[in-house]
């Protein structure tokens, strides 16, 4: 809880700032050196540089990418702005929200997703009413009542529950940090389940995942409260209006190829030649890609194995669009669950409750399988599988992305995932200062998930900085 109260005092100091309560120290403005460099311009690396800058602090903020956000990305060019990556702020995004509001950006529901889900099991479309009895329910008697959907959640359900959810990695917990397919045999789940669940879980594989990461997850679900949102006009929107608070400080199209820290500042080297220095450096890349840049200046061992072997899930995504000229009021709005290449299908509609917009969204092996595949292929696949389960559908939508977040250079994977053996290991290990080089990102901040993590590692690692500064 210590930690919690520390945040809340951070995003106090944050707005306060930005609304102009304390003034710069002196010294920032006659100091020509860089004292802060930021690496990554996703929500964790903007909101530490605009927490450092508004402090005073000289702050340069480096992007590999041509845009600023990361993970987040709206389809700004499509009715709506769907999102290709994060999608929600949950009701726990406490910090998100307050941020959300000091920027001027409104929330809006999630969206006017379908209710209706139909399932494709073995080749074979099945209304939820007919899958207890349905010829491809290869369940055992006591859970063929049980959906699909609804299996991994109810297996979970069943187990324990952390008081917080940074309890994960804590030694009364060790004995859940072993593959989560081997908790659930412990818990006598038939091999048709397993394989129900392992087709669309938010993981690479059961085998590959922790269960003690899976238990940790569900209680960030349970705190998080229900219903969500997003910001009007794209998530993308949040960014770029952090962003736009940081001009002369982020400079885009920087990949970094190397840092050394072990001199009396930090050395910052692009593919392009290019080299700053920093009294400090704030590190936000995913550490599948942090893997690939030279680190010199000593790194301790534990958090060199978690750079190293970090593992981060795939996700790959299809959105296709109804066709204008399609007779959309005869197209019935339906979810899809799937076990096959298809994924799941969410399906949105306007406010007449006219189909117009569907996302393919392919988890772990599926995902894999399709990442394979060249972006060509893995789309004919997909779009082939749809006009196979939906054939009212065919011919009347168009796909307009197409979005694999594994074989993205500057993520490689949509977000981290603990392997067996790794929460006691190297959880610990995620955020830990090593010189003068910090870490913040959501794969280093545990109290909270998703942009809410990012946010709010982001502030502690700036905090930490001036605490050394």
């Amino acid at each position: 809880m210590q930690r919690r109260q520390i945040v809340k005092g951070l995003a106090a100091s944050s707005l306060l700032l930005a609304a102009g309560g304390v003034s710069a120290p002196l010294w920032a403005t006659s100091d020509t050196s860089l004292d802060v460099i930021i690496i990554g311009a996703g929500l964790a690396g903007l909101t530490s540089a605009e927490y450092l800058k508004n402090l005073g602090y000289k702050v340069l903020l480096l992007e590999a990418r041509d845009r600023v956000g990361g993970r987040i990305l709206s389809l700004n060019t499509q009715p709506n702005s769907p999102e290709a990556g994060a999608l929600q702020i949950g009701q726990g995004y406490g910090m998100m929200r307050t941020f959300a509001q000091r920027l001027g950006l409104p929330l809006v529901p999630l969206g006017n997703y379908a209710t209706q889900n139909i399932f494709v099991i073995n080749g074979q479309r099945i209304q939820a009413a007919d899958w207890p009895t349905h010829g491809s329910n290869h369940l055992p008697e006591a859970d063929k009542h049980t959906l699909p959907s609804s299996l991994y959640f109810q297996a979970l359900g069943k187990g324990p529950q952390y008081a917080l959810p940074s309890d994960w990695a804590s030694e009364k917990y060790a004995h859940l940090d072993i593959p989560l397919r081997q908790y659930f045999k412990q818990q006598n789940l038939s091999d048709e389940a397993l394989r129900l669940i392992d087709s669309n879980l938010n993981a690479l594989s059961l085998q590959g995942l922790s269960a003690a990461d899976a238990f940790y997850r569900l209680s960030l679900a349970r705190i998080g409260g229900r219903g969500a949102h997003r910001i009007e006009g794209g998530n993308s929107r949040f960014t770029q209006a952090l962003a736009s608070n940081l001009q002369g400080v982020i400079n885009t199209k920087k990949v970094v190829s190397r840092i050394n820290h072990g001199g009396e500042k930090v050395i910052v080297g692009c593919e392009d030649g290019s080299e700053y220095r920093a009294k400090r450096t704030i590190i936000t890349t995913p550490f599948s890609t942090l893997k690939d840049v030279e680190l010199t200046g000593g790194i301790r061992a534990f958090k060199h194995r978690a750079i190293n072997e970090a593992v981060y899930t795939p996700v790959t995504q299809v959105h296709f669009a109804v066709k204008k000229q399609a007779d959309v009021a005869a197209l019935e709005a339906t979810n899809l669950w799937t076990d096959n290449a298809l994924g799941r299908v969410f399906s949105q509609m306007n406010n007449k409750g006219q189909l117009t917009y569907l996302t393919s969204w392919v988890n772990g092996k599926q995902a894999q399988a399709l990442d394979n595949l060249s972006a060509k292929d893995a789309i004919a696949t997909v779009s082939a599988a749809l006009a196979k389960y939906c054939p009212a559908l065919k011919g009347k939508v168009e796909v307009v992305h197409h979005q694999s977040w594994s074989n993205e250079r500057f993520s490689k994977g949509a977000y981290i995932q603990f392997a067996p053996g790794q929460v006691q290991t190297l959880v610990p290990h995620m955020a830990c200062i090593e010189g003068k080089l910090h870490f913040a990102g959501e794969h280093t901040e545990f109290m909270y998930s998703g942009m809410e993590s990012a946010i709010v590692s982001g502030l502690r690692a700036a905090q930490e900085v001036t605490e050394r500064l």
